[in-house]
């Protein structure tokens, strides 16, 4: 009746040993000296007592004999990929910004001529006649720094508002910014257009962060982001529908001086902050030797939760990307380009079109079906039909496999693992 799940994966850390399935993203914690036997043999499973084999079975490490789980994944992740009733677009309408953040992937490009007034006015074209196709519309706002146009992105959402109604869609919106330009009076007005997600980063630890997300006058700004995190979260405290992220970027420095930024939030108010822990990496424009990693993720993670965050749960599962893993997205850049990634700006190919002053798409099929080849690669590539982590990483990051024509492996990482029981 039963078989072993292909995608379990043993782990041990520390004083335990973790068992993940990446399919169901489902984790145990076990004792260091846990027989984990049962998770790779059949015979062993069937060995435990009952209550233990319901706990397998109901997350994933133990499944009905006749199930295909490849031919499962690979139906769900192209199902997704095709999605035709929803659209997440990301406006970049400057690559302007007032901080001088030395690891911006951004930093010394330019992505044609800047005309906000140009852009907003082809956008809402283009929205015009397309938005009305699709059951929902993700709006998220990007830069550069978003909030410098806070006025003409606000504009934009109340037509799109109005639009909805008229055309009986729904659609919902997202930042990402610094937080040094928002007001209270701002975040009010975005609120009003189902604003449900708003991301501001602190880097490491408060020394470290006003060297790196400094004002370009050369100003600091720790303290100034913490006043508007707990603006953000008193103003937001009962709207059910609203996540704040507090992204926490790690670059050569260690969980004690972590703690010590993230006490600077009042204790009242850190039920109310999701976490998102990452390491920074070097891109094209930014290279720099790194103490920390993502294996170290869930230590941070640990320390987040003893001081009451709540950790931000990703939800981009069964994608290669949170950002560029299916058809029906795009960033539109300032110039009115529409690129799959902009983590290089420098490579061409991402940018698979464009929309014209009257809001027509001009696309270049080449690019698009070179992109969609290498989003589904993994399911084609013998080694990742084998993989254990196929499920998490769908052969890695498509721009990397644009780029090179091959596949990025990783290890297991902690930031892997979706749900884990502590």
């Amino acid at each position: 009746m039963y078989k072993v799940s292909k995608y379990n994966i043993i782990r041990k850390f520390d004083n335990q040993k973790i068992a993940y399935n990446s399919y169901t993203k489902a984790s145990l914690i076990l004792d260091k000296d846990s027989n984990t036997d049962a998770f790779e043999n059949i015979k062993a499973f069937e060995k435990l007592d009952k209550d233990t084999q319901k706990i397998l079975i109901d997350n994933g490490f133990i499944i009905d004999s006749e199930r295909d789980e490849f031919a499962e994944i690979k139906y769900i992740f192209e199902k997704k990929y095709y999605d035709k009733t929803f659209l997440n677009i990301v406006l970049v309408p400057s690559l302007a910004c007032n901080f001088a953040c030395p690891y911006c992937f951004e930093k010394g490009l330019e992505c044609g001529k800047q005309n906000i007034k140009e852009y907003f006015s082809a956008l809402k074209k283009f929205a015009k006649n397309n938005f009305k196709k699709y059951q929902c519309v993700q709006i998220s706002l990007f830069g550069g720094e978003p909030l410098l146009y806070a006025k003409e992105c606000l504009e934009f959402l109340k037509w799109v508002k109005e639009d909805s109604k008229n055309n009986d869609y729904d659609y919902f919106s997202s930042i990402v910014t610094n937080g040094s330009l928002l007001t209270k009076e701002m975040l009010d007005e975005f609120l009003s257009y189902n604003l449900k997600m708003l991301q501001i980063t602190i880097d490491s630890d408060k020394e470290t962060h006003d060297l790196t997300r400094k004002f370009k006058t050369g100003e600091p700004s720790f303290e100034l982001l913490i006043g508007k995190i707990e603006m953000i979260v008193k103003q937001t405290k009962n709207n059910p529908n609203f996540n704040f992220v507090l992204r926490v970027n790690l670059s050569n420095t260690t969980i004690n001086k972590v703690k010590k930024s993230l006490e600077y939030i009042k204790p009242k108010y850190r039920s109310k902050v999701n976490l998102l822990i990452r390491s920074v990496y070097n891109t094209h424009a930014y290279k720099d030797d790194n103490s920390n990693n993502n294996t170290q993720i869930d230590e941070y993670f640990a320390m987040g939760e003893e001081l009451g965050f709540k950790i931000f749960q990703e939800s981009f599962q069964y994608q290669s990307c949170e950002a560029c893993a299916d058809d029906n997205f795009f960033y539109l850049m300032p110039n009115l380009t529409m690129w799959k990634c902009i983590n290089d700006l420098t490579y061409n190919d991402a940018c698979f079109g464009s929309i014209d002053i009257d809001g027509n798409v001009i696309l270049d099929p080449t690019k698009s079906v070179k992109w969609s080849k290498h989003s589904l690669s993994a399911f084609t590539d013998e080694k990742c039909k084998n993989c254990k982590l196929l499920p998490d990483c769908y052969g890695g990051c498509i721009l990397k496999k644009c780029k090179t024509c091959k596949k990025q492996c990783r290890p297991f990482e902690m930031v892997s693992m979706f749900h884990v029981f502590r």
